[in-house]
């Protein structure tokens, strides 16, 4: 346990460390190119483990090829916030999809849950540091997060000029979709 203990604050103080670097401006951002789908391949079979630990069926749709410029390390990260918080919220015998499509001029990469949903009055706040829903929700024996992941995840969107939502939310679960623009030629636009 105190292992357990120790290991979710080293990663509250890396994840509070990369917001403050977000603000600062100073976040190293190493950008090159790189597959989204491959991206996301790599990061849903490292969050399986995690999922078949909980008994949550986790897939993704059929993703094509998708070349993207962008730092990986940081698009890792985004995706893998998204995908621990949907598993975390899901049931055992619950399933989280993961989704990649092209949308007019950007990428759009989903993550959906038959979790237990976020109720209206906290969907406002649920990108807010430090922000962590009603205990009810907190389905981890009392080991949850920081609420900092979604704030992460948000600000690395952010970072390649794109967006993180909130797209649906309700009782069979919710539905997180992250926009990526592409280039003129079919590339996202290098991050500021």
């Amino acid at each position: 346990m105190i292992e357990q203990q120790a290991g979710r604050l080293s990663r509250i103080v890396e994840e509070m460390f990369a917001l403050t670097r977000v603000d600062m401006n100073q976040l190293p951002l190493e950008i090159g190119e790189l597959y989204l789908d491959e991206v996301i391949a790599d990061t849903t079979r490292a969050a399986c483990v995690l999922a078949e630990r909980k008994g949550v069926h986790l897939k993704s749709q059929n993703i094509q090829e998708a070349p993207y410029h962008g730092d990986q390390r940081l698009l890792r990260q985004m995706i893998s916030n998204l995908l621990d918080n949907a598993i975390k919220f899901t049931p055992q015998g619950g399933t989280v999809e993961v989704g990649l499509h092209q949308v007019n001029s950007s990428y759009q990469i989903t993550v959906a849950d038959t979790g237990c949903g976020i109720s209206a009055e906290l969907q406002p706040r649920i990108f807010e540091r430090f922000f962590r829903a009603d205990k009810a929700r907190l389905g981890t024996g009392g080991l949850g997060g920081a609420g900092l992941g979604l704030a992460i995840a948000r600000s690395i969107a952010e970072l390649h000029h794109g967006r993180l939502s909130l797209q649906h939310c309700g009782a069979e679960g919710s539905i997180f979709c992250i926009s990526l623009p592409f280039r003129e030629d079919g590339k996202r636009p290098n991050p500021a």
